[in-house]
């Protein structure tokens, strides 16, 4: 398969910001539900639990997906689930939480917020949202 050299350029400059952003988001809300579950809904049942981390990971795809697709309010979505995740997260501290979980998901959140507000990011979200509006240009011509 042959690469165009604009896909290889977009892919060289902003594929180290999407994917960081991507996995200290996923271990933020990963981490985060663990020790806010294990805090707080010890009693609750593995049905329950499951049915939370689903619509959790249907969210977080959801607003990963949009920025992907050039849709500005994905970022929106990822920034509101870190933000969740740190008042969820010191909010357990009077609980004495596992000290590792507690600082990490309030670390790697607050990396994800650090990322979503780089000028990087917001430039690569600005050529995706101009490929959604060339891509529907396009559909309208045919």
């Amino acid at each position: 398969m042959r690469r165009s050299p604009e896909f290889t350029e977009f892919v060289r400059r902003y594929f180290g910001v999407f994917i960081g952003t991507w996995f200290t988001s996923l271990v933020a809300v990963a981490w985060s539900f663990v020790l806010v579950w294990g805090t707080w809904f010890r009693a609750g049942s593995k049905d329950e639990m499951r049915a939370t981390l689903v619509a959790l990971l249907v969210v977080f795809m959801l607003g990963h997906g949009a920025v992907v697709r050039g849709r500005g309010w994905g970022a929106w979505i990822v920034a509101a689930m870190c933000v969740a995740c740190v008042v969820l997260v010191i909010g357990t501290y009077g609980q004495r939480p596992h000290l590792f979980l507690f600082s990490a998901s309030v670390a790697f959140a607050l990396g994800t917020l650090l990322l979503l507000n780089s000028r990087r990011y917001r430039e690569m979200q600005q050529v995706l949202a101009e490929h959604r509006q060339r891509r529907q240009a396009a559909r309208c011509r045919r």
